[in-house]
């Protein structure tokens, strides 16, 4: 994404982003509530709420310039979402296998064979008895077992790259713990690009090979992970650093 503006009644919500998101690779985007993270991230997929526009702003693949067609033509194939609150992913009157045959017969796939790969995709997340879970609504599930199946979702069209915001928000440490370790060995595996949106900075430290930072709908740190804990660069990089550091009775270096 090159030079990216969202409006919204003329005024800039999201101003001048760039982003560069490899294959194998961990992007943290990072930043206090109301940056413009989770809209940078809704942007890369198309999928603006009402009354955002984006003003400006290229979006590549490969080099390749996309157009509005091709930008909604990679969502799910290309690159899959996780959102920030699980329940708000699913249809709560729909059963999750369900949710799996509608997602797979966009590739063709369907019956016994769309049943197999939903169960393999959960079990892949962690599932030990996936065919039980297939018949079950979402409001059967918890909060972690929903995340799971969500990231399960996003995987089930084999997509390069998948954006990922906030997705421990709300869960317990434990389940925290499962999730991150998920994603990890997702990355490794599938060489998957992740962009992770997140204001927890432990996360970043665990998962992230890169750091974005963003104050005000601007850009305002980029760097590798290493050199951001070592010398953020910028006055708010260092505030969230020493907020941070200060949970666990620790001070910034000087």
């Amino acid at each position: 994404m090159e030079g990216l503006r969202l409006e919204a009644g003329g005024v800039a919500l999201v101003d001048g982003v760039s982003l560069a998101l490899r294959r194998g690779e961990v992007l943290g985007l990072v930043g206090t509530s109301g940056g413009g993270k989770s809209l940078t991230t809704l942007a890369l997929l198309g999928l603006l709420p009402r009354g955002v526009r984006r003003v400006a702003g290229v979006l590549r693949l490969d080099g390749a310039v996309l157009d509005a067609a091709a930008q909604a033509a990679l969502r799910g194939r290309r690159i899959g979402f996780v959102q920030q609150a699980p329940r708000g992913g699913f249809n709560p009157l729909v059963t999750l296998g369900r949710h799996f045959r509608e997602t797979l017969a966009c590739d063709g796939l369907r019956g016994a064979a769309a049943t197999a790969r939903a169960e393999a995709l959960l079990r892949e997340v962690g599932f030990d008895a996936p065919a039980r879970l297939l018949p079950l609504y979402p409001g059967q599930l918890s909060g972690g077992m929903l995340q799971r199946a969500m990231l399960a979702l996003a995987l089930a069209r084999a997509p390069d790259f998948l954006l990922a915001d906030e997705p421990t928000t709300d869960l317990d440490l434990i389940v925290q713990a499962q999730i991150l370790s998920l994603l990890e060995g997702l990355v490794a595996r599938r060489r998957l690009g992740l962009l992770l949106v997140t204001h927890d900075l432990s996360v970043v430290a665990r998962l992230a090979d890169r750091v974005a930072v963003m104050l005000g709908g601007r850009l305002v740190e980029e760097q590798e992970v290493r050199g951001f804990f070592d010398a953020p660069r910028h006055p708010h990089s260092r505030a969230l650093l020493a907020a941070h550091l200060a949970l666990y009775g620790e001070a910034l270096p000087a």
